[in-house]
């Protein structure tokens, strides 16, 4: 079997029938039912896996499991971490040590899963796994056959009924912040979206958040309290504590916020400031070529947009140098208030785009985003292409050497990017 053979065949499941979790991901325990049932045709290899982080929040779970991840690798611990979506290829979403998962890993455990998978078909009572649920199941076949030690988990959307949050136990739960995402889908507010993020609270955890709001750290520990566990709140640092690759003022918090949990395991400052230093996450705000400077960033809701403007505007200036944007959105996100954001920027030239390479994602339209952009910038120049690579190319012939053209709105379409070399 080959690695597209392998491929092919995990997304071709998609097609099957079964409950979505995104139609309810709130009152129901199907999906963890059904997820366990081929765990344990599995032999369960959840339950091998020493130690857990586990980390939700509506901004910053990528870069905190990155920099947790890069601390526990560094401290001498062996360790690996989960992350969704990819950003570029599915091995990017497995990584024990400094390495992601091989292509030739990835086929032997397909291989092993593709029998074990057709006796779940035959014996449960439960429908068709979902991609996010299997990728997850083969995460956890994975990293025993490596042994790991510690694992970081990230969690794809809510936390109750996340297919993560399967593990029988964790040592430690993060919850970085509470915004506005998947609204309607996970919660209609806030509060109802802390309410089901909380979720991943177990008994016998240590919790950890960056949260400072006061409605929503109740949420966060009323959950504490009924599993009796203790919560830690965000401390800041002395910013001379950090040395980050990863750019802009939210990753000095989400590094402290790592800072804090490292320190809790005992885990030497030496070490910790390594770890955060060495810490690489792809797409976020990452400047992948210069002259043009291009800047691939996965902000894909309006708390992370706001970062991004504002990262963008202190440390790149707009104001003094012409700013090309490449902009393409997923369908089930709030994109009036990012295009709003985005457009505080004064950009030259946008170029508005989808991404082609995920067949999960409704993407938004892109001549409904033009026409938006149309409206909040009259005088600015706009075009629309149906490739990421066209708009890149396109953005180029617009700018000169001093200009900057940053790709955001969707992990996707600048994950797309980030597979063309530039």
């Amino acid at each position: 079997m080959t690695f597209e053979n392998a491929y092919n065949w995990l997304l071709s499941l998609s097609s099957m029938p079964r409950k979505e979790y995104m139609d309810d991901p709130r009152k129901c325990g199907w999906y963890l039912k059904r997820l366990q049932f081929f765990l344990d045709i599995l032999e369960n290899p959840e339950k091998k896996i020493p130690h857990y982080i586990h980390v939700t929040g509506t901004s910053g779970k990528g870069s905190t499991v990155s920099f947790l991840h890069s601390i526990l690798n560094v401290s001498g611990k062996k360790v690996a971490s989960t992350y969704s979506p990819h950003p570029t290829t599915i091995l990017e979403r497995w990584k024990v040590g400094n390495a992601y998962m091989t292509k030739r890993e990835f086929v032997e455990l397909i291989e092993f899963i593709k029998p074990k998978l057709d006796e779940y078909i035959r014996t449960t009572p439960y429908d068709m796994l979902s991609f996010f649920e299997l990728t997850e199941a083969i995460g956890f076949v994975y990293f025993v056959r490596k042994k790991v030690e510690w694992c970081v988990l990230e969690v794809a959307c809510g936390g109750r009924y996340d297919a993560s949050n399967i593990i029988p136990y964790k040592d430690i739960a993060v919850i970085t912040n509470i915004g506005l995402d998947h609204v309607g889908i996970i919660g209609n507010n806030k509060e109802e979206i802390a309410h089901e993020k909380a979720g991943i609270i177990k008994t016998g955890c240590e919790v950890f958040t960056s949260e400072k709001n006061k409605k929503i750290l109740e949420v966060i520990e009323s959950e504490c309290k009924k599993k009796k566990v203790k919560l830690h709140t965000h401390k800041s640092l002395p910013r001379q504590e950090f040395n980050l690759k990863a750019l802009g003022k939210h990753q000095i918090k989400n590094a402290e916020l790592c800072f804090n949990i490292a320190k809790y395991l005992n885990i030497p400052e030496n070490k910790i400031k390594i770890g955060l230093r060495n810490a690489h996450q792809p797409l976020r705000m990452e400047v992948v070529s210069k002259n043009p400077t291009i800047i691939l960033d996965g902000a894909h809701n309006h708390d992370k947009i706001k970062s991004t403007v504002e990262t963008v505007t202190q440390i790149f200036r707009p104001d003094k140098n012409n700013l090309h944007l490449i902009l393409g959105f997923s369908a089930d996100k709030n994109i009036s208030k990012m295009l709003k954001s985005l457009s505080t920027l004064k950009p030259k030239t946008i170029a508005v785009t989808k991404n082609t390479t995920n067949p999960f994602r409704k993407v938004a339209d892109p001549q409904m985003i033009s026409k938006q952009l149309k409206k909040l910038l009259p005088k600015t120049k706009i075009e629309i292409f149906l490739d990421p690579k066209d708009a890149l190319e396109w953005s180029k012939k617009q700018s000169k050497k001093e200009d900057i053209i940053l790709s955001t709105g969707s992990i996707f379409v600048s994950g797309e990017l980030h597979l063309s070399k530039i």
